[in-house]
């Protein structure tokens, strides 16, 4: 889920590739609770996979942030 997430820090946000690495942490990368919160929309869209947002804040890093991809709620199948 780490190269989903970093794709779309690059593609989506137009962050710098080089800034995107998995111990890059949220607030390094010049993201903020918003940015945070479209992020999430965005990888529910793509995968059908959430972030749980109650296990990431700023200071998260994109590893940890990978880490907390579940299911989404009501996914189908």
């Amino acid at each position: 889920m780490y190269e989903t997430l970093a794709l779309l820090l690059v593609q989506e946000f137009g962050i710098a590739g080089d800034l995107v690495h998995p111990q890059a942490k949220a607030r390094d990368i010049e993201l903020d609770s918003l940015s945070l919160a479209e992020l999430e929309v965005m990888v529910k869209e793509r995968t059908g996979m959430q972030i749980d947002e109650s296990a990431v804040n700023l200071d998260s890093t994109l590893e940890e942030i990978a880490a907390t991809f579940v299911p989404a709620e009501g996914a189908s199948s």
